[in-house]
């Protein structure tokens, strides 16, 4: 045990005078075809030069995947504002509830490619003009999807999917993941549900800033055609 803890220690003593030392490779340059070091994964040995050459190949791919994967998200983002972008245009000029959810409908099942989309919005005195959209401030299947998101968008795969499949109908079957985007104002609560039959479209953990935008637009919208005189 005593010869474990001094081989140690002299391994660490020679690390920290090499990093104490960056040029001593510089002064000793007849040892760089000397050393020999293990390829991983090769079983080969490889010298100092090719080991690092090996290395900074392997750091400047990783360095551009995440570039890649920056600006991947980045395209994305610019998508989605612009979405949202035409979405609140279309919701400011909307002359009536066919407006607006007609607008919310197109985003989602057109412009996002989702394969479904409920809205419910809690109203009182039951459904309002034959719509489907709205229903009872009490109804069950809507205050236990609120309770799920907890007043904050929520994405998720099977694990939401089971909580919410009453709102999803005839498409329950192929959805695999969701998103839930609460809808609320004063006086009124709701909700916005997306389905993808892409279980990885609304993974658990995912990004809600956007859809929380979304919800707050189609509020606004909503109120101000239940609101007028």
């Amino acid at each position: 045990m005593k010869q474990s803890s001094e081989e140690l220690s002299w391994e660490e003593g020679v690390a920290r005078y090499l990093r104490d030392n960056p040029d001593y490779f510089e002064r000793h340059e007849e040892l760089l075809d000397v050393l020999r070091i293990p390829h991983a994964g090769r079983g080969v040995a490889v010298s100092l030069l090719e080991r690092q050459a090996v290395l900074l190949r392997e750091r400047l791919a990783a360095k551009d995947r995440e570039r890649q994967d920056f600006l991947a998200a980045a395209r994305e983002n610019d998508a989605l504002a612009e979405r949202l972008h035409r979405l609140a245009v279309a919701l400011i000029d909307a002359a009536s509830l066919d407006d607006v959810f007609g607008s919310v409908y197109d985003l989602g099942r057109h412009q996002l490619k989702l394969d479904a989309v409920t809205v419910l919005l809690g109203v009182d005195g039951g459904p309002l003009g034959g719509r489907a959209e709205f229903v009872p401030p009490d109804d069950a299947r809507l205050r236990r999807a609120l309770a799920l998101a907890r007043d904050r968008p929520l994405c998720g795969p099977k694990a939401v999917l089971s909580e919410v499949r009453s709102l999803l109908g005839a498409d329950e079957a192929r959805i695999a993941s969701v998103a839930l985007v609460p809808l609320r104002d004063p006086v009124r609560s709701g909700l916005i549900l997306l389905g993808s039959q892409d279980r990885d479209r609304f993974p658990v953990g995912a990004g809600t800033v956007y859809l929380g935008r979304f919800g707050d637009l189609v509020m606004r919208a909503v109120a101000r055609q239940l609101d007028r005189p």
